[in-house]
């Protein structure tokens, strides 16, 4: 018994010592660390006026990640003038702008400088100056898309005003360096400074390339034609008793080429919309950019949108013809259309106020429709205020349009829409309005009585007015006491007759 229980402790043992040796031999599990976004360069020094690209980058910390988002926030002597994503390891985009870069990509990354976008920003004032990653994420490639950004961190910069001599250059074809332009043509001029003996200029798509210390003479003004799309910089520098200035820089940006065709779809099928339709659509511009699209309904522009679909929220029966047009951010277009054959439903049946009816100036005009099915009623008259009221079903609809009408011939257009958005034709009546008859306080009154009545109305209320008005006048006139009340003037005392005997006495005594 002792010999079996030997013998099973040493195959326990050997077993032990087989997995121990296994686990020693086996690599050590590596565990990946958090990712970062972080900017290049994290710091230097600049002019005023100068260019600054900032690279935003990825450190995926050993991990394969497949989605980034990182928001910037800058400096108030910044400015972002353009994004450029050459050699990104994105291949998807959701959000490209100078604060928001947002993207994927099919094939997931790992590294320690994936570069998202060069953001290109401009000095405009002296100080510090920085960049900083606000927000972002940074996805595992794991299916789950498990968030694994850890730090997000800054650039500081220091903008210096550029030494004196430093040339200034404008452009009268493409004035102003932040907008694009689709003439091709470029016209560039510059200031001579004091002292001034000659300039080295050139013409490139690097911003921050510096002139070579070469005269090309004294002329102050440059013209570049049948340039192709794209973003250019022009650099020019001067040259004095003292030497070469600090080179000065000039964005130029040129996009004569329309967006990508496109296709518009509807939902539901435009050979059958029994609904409202949405309709979506999507293109590209190479150069500047889907600026937005226009989007029209036979021939009428319903919204200028940046959205890639439009939902409709009500559309008239019958053939009709939707267009969208693309706009880059030079003002190139590109358009397209669709037709949509829309489904038709009964117009309402107007039974009141009835064709060539009269009703009173003043008096309200009542208005009943018969409709088939459940749904809106719109109600316009002239065109304009439009109002509408509901019903749940085959009934008719009583309205009173309270606004003033004029005197003279008005339309009343009803327009039914169902459930779905669905538009009818307008039924139509034309009334008037006459002055002969007048509506007060829900009575109809001739217009020979109301008229002569209310004149004389109006005149006795204004004498009466002009009369109080001048008692009141009379009574405190400015500067003066109050004038007497005759109806509480005072009193005179009345004298007493002289005693006879009084008299006498008194002419005796002389």
């Amino acid at each position: 018994m002792l010999k079996k229980i030997k013998t099973l402790k040493n195959k326990i043992l050997a077993t032990a010592a087989g997995l121990l040796l296994l686990l020693l031999q086996s690599p050590l599990p590596s565990f990946a660390a958090g990712a970062r976004l972080y900017l290049a360069p994290p710091s230097g020094n600049y002019f005023v006026g100068s260019y600054l690209p900032i690279s935003v980058l990825v450190d995926t910390g050993g991990n394969l990640t497949n989605v980034y988002r990182a928001t910037l926030t800058y400096s108030a002597n910044l400015r972002p003038i353009s994004v450029t994503t050459g050699g990104s390891i994105c291949s998807l985009w959701i959000a490209q702008t100078a604060t928001n870069l947002e993207c994927g990509t099919i094939k997931a990354f790992k590294g320690t400088a994936g570069k998202i976008a060069i953001v290109n920003f401009t000095a405009l004032s002296a100080g510090s100056a920085a960049v900083s990653v606000s927000s972002g994420n940074v996805k595992r490639a794991d299916g789950a898309g498990t968030e694994i950004l850890s730090t997000r961190e800054s650039a500081e910069f220091a903008i210096q005003e550029p030494p004196a001599g430093t040339p200034v250059i404008s452009s009268s074809s493409h004035p102003d360096q932040n907008a694009w332009y689709q003439n091709r043509t470029v016209s560039l001029a510059w200031e001579a400074g004091s002292g001034a003996q000659g300039f080295a200029y050139l013409l490139d798509q690097n911003p921050q390339t510096i002139p070579a210390d070469s005269s090309l003479g004294t002329a102050t003004a440059k013209t570049y034609p049948d340039l192709v799309d794209g973003i250019y910089y022009f650099h020019l520098k001067a040259k004095n008793d003292e030497g070469w200035s600090n080179s000065a820089h000039f964005k130029i940006q040129i996009d004569a080429t329309a967006p990508l065709p496109f296709k518009i779809v509807s939902d539901p099928s435009p050979e059958r919309v029994f609904r409202a339709p949405l309709l979506s659509f999507f293109t590209t511009d190479a150069t500047s950019g889907i600026n937005h699209y226009e989007v029209s309904l036979d021939g009428t522009v319903l919204e200028n949108t940046a959205q890639t679909y439009y939902r409709f929220t009500r559309i008239r029966g019958g053939l009709r013809e939707a267009r969208v047009t693309a706009y880059d951010k030079a003002g190139n277009s590109q358009e397209a259309k669709l037709n949509l054959v829309v489904v038709s439903v009964p117009a309402p049946e107007i039974l009141t106020p009835t064709e060539g009816e009269t009703i009173p100036l003043f008096g309200q005009l009542p208005i009943t429709v018969k409709i088939s099915a459940a749904g809106t009623v719109e109600f316009v008259v002239d065109g304009e205020n439009p109002q509408s009221t509901s019903a749940s079903g085959a009934e008719e609809i009583s309205f009173n349009y309270r606004k003033l009408l004029a005197p003279g011939r008005h339309e009343l257009s009803a327009t039914y829409i169902n459930a779905d958005g669905i538009e009818s034709e307008p039924a139509k009546v034309v009334f008037n309005v006459t002055p002969w008859q007048v509506n007060v306080w829900g009575l109809t009154v001739p217009g020979y009585l109301f008229y002569p009545v209310t004149i004389a109305i109006l005149l006795t209320l204004s004498w009466l007015i002009k009369r109080e008005l001048k008692k009141i006048k009379n009574r405190r006139t400015p500067g003066k006491p109050l004038a007497p009340n005759p109806e509480k003037a005072p009193v005179s005392p009345v004298k007493e007759p002289e005693n006879k005997e009084k008299k006498e006495k008194q002419k005796e005594s002389k």
